[in-house]
């Protein structure tokens, strides 16, 4: 699964993933914090609060810090042809025609 993060919801994701699993946040501490990303990380799951204790990680929340450092960027089939946005005519290469199986055509694979 893709996560994506906004430049405010990396750094306060970050806050609570460097920190040990049994790591809480005070409400002193979190009060320092810009509170947008502070609420989506809530609203998504990733950090809950327990009385007394503080805001800490979930496991969802560990899991979306790893999937967001792990996610496989390869393509399924490197022989087809590049993004149709660029134009291998304008770097002087030859223009591959990639034969795709009549088994990908039918599922949809790309």
């Amino acid at each position: 699964m893709a996560i994506r993060l906004s430049e405010l919801q990396y750094p306060m994701l970050q806050s609570f993933a460097n920190e040990q699993k049994d790591y809480f946040m005070a409400v002193e501490d979190a009060q320092k914090f810009d509170q947008r990303p502070f609420r989506s990380m809530l609203v998504q799951g990733w950090i809950r609060y327990r009385q007394g204790r503080g805001f800490h990680l979930t496991r969802e929340g560990r899991q979306a810090w790893y999937d967001y450092h792990n996610h496989n960027i390869l393509r399924k089939n490197p022989s087809l042809p590049l993004t149709a946005y660029f134009d291998p005519d304008a770097y002087g290469l030859r223009k591959k025609v990639a034969v795709m199986p009549a088994a990908h055509i039918r599922r949809g694979a790309a």
